[in-house]
């Protein structure tokens, strides 16, 4: 698997499969690119379609580096790793696909990043756009830090109990990123100005509603089956983004 040191010397590593335009592919919050996009079919369906498919582990995840520095895990930090992976592949331009929390880090580096030349948004809606409007996003932060520290008296989502077992031996890297992002002011997201495809299941309750976000972004939304976990091995899903690619 090939690697390479981001701004700031994280050892970030990444997936590089397929030929043709370049797609990056960005994971979310405690998995990594092998479960999100490898295990759900998506990378090879887009590398099987004619395109150059970079999945990266954000750092603190899979095999990239995790540091256990909250400072490591800014914002600024985190987005400044996929113009840092462009600059390493000494790509021109390309199309960022997001899921979950690599969705929203997406948002905001195709708001200031030229090379983004269109935007794929998985699994995101409303919750987490603005903590000021939707405080769900920041008690649901903290039942996710309470999980992972082991305090379960504090976590009221069934599902967040299973963050100790999940994260395993990596929940110090995972706990400095919830802190960081406790730590964050309320940041709306940006003006952006490609063509951006938005794709959410039907029964994803973690991304909240995706149609405000939709007009926001001027994005074309649609609805397949599934959940928040499920909704990417969806066939209808693989063939949505292929269809959304071509007409670029």
């Amino acid at each position: 698997m090939p690697e390479f040191q981001s701004h700031d010397g994280i050892t970030i590593h990444y997936d590089d499969e397929g030929e043709g335009p370049l797609l990056v592919l960005l994971h979310g919050f405690a998995a990594d690119a092998n479960v999100n996009f490898v295990r759900s079919g998506l990378l090879d369906a887009l590398a099987d379609a004619g395109y150059r498919v970079v999945a990266f582990d954000a750092r603190g995840h899979g095999l990239s580096e995790k540091p256990t520095d909250t400072a490591a895990y800014g914002l600024s930090a985190i987005r400044a790793d996929v113009p840092a992976l462009l600059d390493h592949l000494d790509a021109r331009d390309c199309v960022l696909v997001g899921f979950s929390m690599g969705g929203h880090t997406a948002i905001h580096v195709a708001g200031s990043e030229p090379r983004v030349r269109a935007l794929v948004l998985l699994g995101v809606g409303s919750h987490g756009i603005d903590d000021d409007s939707d405080s769900r996003a920041r008690d649901r932060r903290r039942q996710v830090l309470a999980a992972l520290e082991g305090n379960l008296t504090e976590v009221h989502d069934a599902d967040l109990k299973r963050f100790p077992i999940t994260a395993g031996l990596d929940r110090e890297p995972l706990v400095a990123y919830v802190k960081a992002r406790l730590a964050d002011p309320p940041e709306p997201f940006p003006p952006v100005r490609v063509p951006v495809l938005l794709v959410v299941g039907t029964e994803d309750e973690e991304a909240g509603d995706p149609v405000p976000l939709a007009a926001q972004l001027d994005a074309t939304l649609l609805r397949v089956p599934g959940n928040h976990f499920k909704a990417n091995g969806r066939p209808e899903l693989h063939a949505a983004v292929i269809e959304f690619l071509r007409g670029l």
